[in-house]
C-alpha cells in the first residue's frame, strides 16, 4: 500500500525518463566445458558494469550439480573504510529469504508440527482475518492455509506498514495483525504479501519452540555450512557484512521486522550451498536436510488454473516461471526468486532440469537491472558450456516489429481501451485525444499506437521527434481483455502475456466518502523511519483517488473504491491494491495506521 514494486523490467522502464539502459557488448563464444572463459569474460565485464551503474560493491556465485564452480567479490563493501567485497561478504538478501523460510516450514511439515493445508490459525490461535468475500467469519479463517502463505495465495494484504521498522518480537505479529481486512480471495490469485511470509516465521517460532533465528541456524544455515548468514543484526555488528547505497551514499542500516519475508543476510557463496542441497534431493555432503518430497513440493506449480495470473508460475517460496523478466532460452525452465530493498539488490536463478545455477547480490538500491541482466546472461553462458551451442532467448537480436509501421487506432480501440487502469505501481490513464490514444504512470506520458502486429505500443515524442526506442516499454505489447468478468490491462513481453492493472469504472460516491475529500496526518507513531507521514484524498474525473505521504515526497496515486459507509478499498488485484480503508471519527485508517484530518476542500486549504 501506497508504494512501489519493480517486480518486472517492463515497470523499472515505465518509472524511468526514456526507457532502458543500452544492452551489455555481445560476450564471446564459449567453447564446450570452458567455463574459465566465462570467467575471464565476467572479471572483465563486472567492475564496468559496476563503474557505468556507479554501484561500489558485488558479488557473484557460479553453481554447476554439487560443484562451486566460481565465487568472487567485487568493489568495496565499506567505502569510506576501504573494506573490499570477498566471496564471503554477507549482503541483504531481501525476498531471497522467503526461500530460506519455505524451506523451514516443509521441514517442520515433515516432523508433523506444521501442515501445509490445515488453517494457520491452528498454529496462531489469536490470529483471525475479517473478509468482504466470506459471509461466514469462520470459512475466512479457514482459508488461511501454510500452503496458501508459501505460494502468495493467502488474500491478505502486501505489507502491513504500521512499525515496519520496529524490534518487537516476531511471535507477536499474529496478534497485533489479528482483524485484519483481506485484500483478495484466498486460492483465486498470486499477491505477493510479505505480511503473509511473516506469519510463516511466527507459526515456525511456535510449532517448533525456538526463536526463529535460533531454528534456522539449527535446522538450515548451520548443516548448510552457511558461515555468513543469519536473520539477525545489521551491518555495523558484523564485520564481514557490507554496507547498503544510494546513488553512491552510505544508507543507514535499516532493521527489520519481517524477518522472514525479507531479513537474510547471505553471501552468493553461502546461498550456493543452499542451491547444491537442493540439486542434490535434500542431501548436503551426505547429510540429509529436508526430504525429496519436500522439494518436489516447493516445485511444484501451486497456482493452477488462476485466470488472473496468466503466465506466472509460482511453487511453494519460488517463481518457477520469469514472470515477464527475460527468460534465459525458450524451453528452458527457469525458477528465481529476486530481492530488493533496504539499498541493496539480489538474484538466485536456477535451471533445474540442467542443475545450473547463479547467484548476484549488490549493495546498491539502483542495481536491480544490473543484477537480473548479469545473472540472466551468465546463465546463457553457462548453457553454452555445456552444451556447446550459443543460447538466445526471444528477443535477443534486435526486434524486427513495432518501430517500423505505427497504425493509428480506430475509433473502437479508444472506446474499449480509453479509462483509468487500477496497477500496483499506481493509477494508469489512457486518454482518448483527437486522431491518438494517450498514457500516462507515475509522471511518464506517451503515446499509444497499434504495431504492424495490431497490438499497442509505446512510443514517445521529444521536440516533435519520434525517440528510436523506449526499451522495453516500447518493446511490450499491451491490450485489454476480459477475465472472470474483469477488463485486465496485460502485456506481452517475451512470450509471456502478464497482468498490468485492471479497468476501473467510476461508480456513485457515497455522501460519507465524499466527505473524506482531504488531507490527513499519521497518528501515533513513534517510528524513526516510518514508511507513511500522511495521505490526502482527491476527486478526479468522479473516482477517489488516495496518495500517501513520506515527509514532503509525495507517493503514488491509487484509486479508492468505497464498499460501504464505513469501508473502502484500493481498487484492482495485486500487489498493494484491495487493501481496506477505514472511516474513523475524524480520519481514516490504513495498514495499522490512524490518520487525522488536517485540511479539507470546505476550510479553503489546497493540498
Amino acid at each position: 500500500m501506497f508504494r512501489t514494486l519493480r517486480g518486472i523490467p517492463l515497470l523499472g522502464c515505465l518509472l524511468g525518463t526514456l526507457g532502458c539502459h543500452g544492452q551489455s557488448p555481445a560476450p564471446p563464444p564459449i567453447p564446450k566445458g570452458d567455463y574459465g572463459a566465462i570467467i575471464r569474460y565476467l572479471q572483465a565485464r563486472i567492475p564496468r558494469e559496476m563503474g557505468r551503474e556507479n554501484v561500489p560493491g558485488l558479488s557473484i556465485a557460479l553453481v554447476n550439480g554439487q560443484e562451486l564452480i566460481w565465487a568472487r567479490g567485487f568493489g568495496m563493501a565499506d567505502k569510506a573504510q576501504g573494506v573490499p567485497v570477498t566471496a564471503n561478504t554477507a549482503f541483504r538478501a531481501g525476498g531471497i529469504s522467503k526461500l530460506l523460510t519455505a524451506t523451514a516450514a516443509l521441514q517442520l511439515v515433515e516432523q508433523q508440527r506444521l501442515s501445509l493445508d490445515a488453517p494457520i490459525q491452528q498454529t496462531l490461535r489469536e490470529f483471525h482475518v475479517r473478509s468482504r468475500f466470506h459471509d461466514d467469519p469462520a470459512a475466512a479463517d479457514r482459508a488461511i492455509t501454510l500452503r496458501r502463505l508459501l505460494s502468495h495465495q493467502s488474500g491478505l494484504p502486501s505489507e502491513h506498514l504500521r512499525d515496519l521498522r520496529s524490534t518487537f518480537a516476531m511471535g507477536q505479529m499474529p496478534m497485533r495483525v489479528s482483524g485484519v481486512w483481506l485484500s483478495s480471495p484466498p486460492g483465486a490469485q498470486v499477491a505477493y504479501s510479505n505480511l503473509g511470509y511473516s506469519l510463516v516465521g511466527a507459526a515456525i517460532e511456535r510449532s517448533s519452540g525456538n526463536a526463529f533465528e535460533a531454528q534456522l541456524q539449527g535446522s538450515l544455515l548451520k548443516p548448510l555450512e552457511m558461515n555468513q548468514s543469519s536473520f539477525v543484526g545489521t551491518g555495523a555488528q558484523m564485520s564481514y557484512r557490507a554496507l547498503g547505497y544510494e546513488d553512491g551514499v552510505a544508507s543507514a542500516d535499516a532493521q527489520v521486522r519481517d524477518l522472514a519475508a525479507g531479513g537474510l543476510w547471505a553471501s552468493p557463496k553461502d546461498l550456493s550451498r543452499y542451491v547444491q542441497m537442493l540439486f542434490a534431493h535434500g542431501l548436503y555432503k551426505g547429510n540429509r536436510v529436508i526430504g525429496s518430497a519436500s522439494i518436489d513440493e516447493m516445485f511444484t506449480q501451486q497456482n493452477t488454473g488462476n485466470a488472473l495470473d496468466f503466465d506466472c508460475q509460482v511453487g511453494l517460496g519460488w517463481f518457477l516461471a520469469p514472470c515477464g523478466d527475460e527468460p534465459v532460452a525458450p524451453g528452458i525452465r527457469t525458477y528465481q526468486h529476486s530481492g530488493g530493498g533496504d539499498d541493496f539488490a539480489a538474484q538466485l536463478s536456477v535451471l533445474p532440469d540442467q542443475q545450473m545455477a547463479v547467484v548476484v547480490m549488490a549493495n546498491d538500491s539502483n542495481a536491480e537491472d544490473l543484477v537480473a541482466s548479469l545473472a540472466t546472461d551468465t546463465l546463457r553462458l553457462m548453457l553454452q558450456a555445456q552444451t556447446g551451442q550459443a543460447v538466445c532467448a526471444d528477443d535477443c537480436q534486435a526486434p524486427s516489429h513495432g518501430l517500423k509501421l505505427r497504425h493509428v487506432p480506430a475509433a473502437i480501440d479508444r472506446k474499449r481501451l480509453a479509462g483509468f487502469y487500477a496497477t500496483a505501481w499506481g493509477v494508469f490513464r489512457i486518454k482518448d485525444e483527437p486522431h491518438q490514444l494517450s498514457g500516462e504512470l507515475a509522471g511518464l506520458s506517451f503515446e499509444l499506437l497499434r504495431d504492424d502486429q495490431g497490438w499497442l505500443r509505446a512510443q514517445k515524442k521529444i521536440f516533435g521527434f519520434w525517440l528510436k526506442d523506449l526499451g522495453d516499454l516500447g518493446r511490450v505489447q499491451l491490450d485489454v481483455v476480459k477475465v472472470q468478468g474483469r477488463q485486465m490491462l496485460t502485456a506481452r513481453t517475451h512470450g509471456q502475456r502478464i497482468a498490468i492493472g485492471e479497468r476501473i469504472d467510476p461508480t456513485p460516491l457515497p455522501l460519507a466518502w465524499a466527505d473524506t475529500i482531504g488531507t490527513y496526518q499519521v497518528l501515533n507513531t513513534h517510528e524513526p523511519d516510518a514508511p507513511l507521514s500522511g495521505i490526502s484524498v482527491r476527486l478526479e474525473e468522479g473516482f477517489l483517488v488516495i496518495r500517501g505521504q513520506l515527509r514532503e515526497e509525495p507517493l503514488t496515486d491509487y484509486i479508492l473504491l468505497p464498499v460501504d459507509n464505513a469501508h473502502a478499498v484500493l481498487a484492482g488485484n495485486g500487489y498493494g491494491l484491495g487493501d481496506t480503508v477505514s472511516r474513523q471519527v475524524n480520519g481514516l485508517s490504513a495498514s495499522g495506521y490512524a490518520f487525522k484530518r488536517t485540511n479539507s476542500p470546505h476550510n479553503r486549504l489546497n493540498f
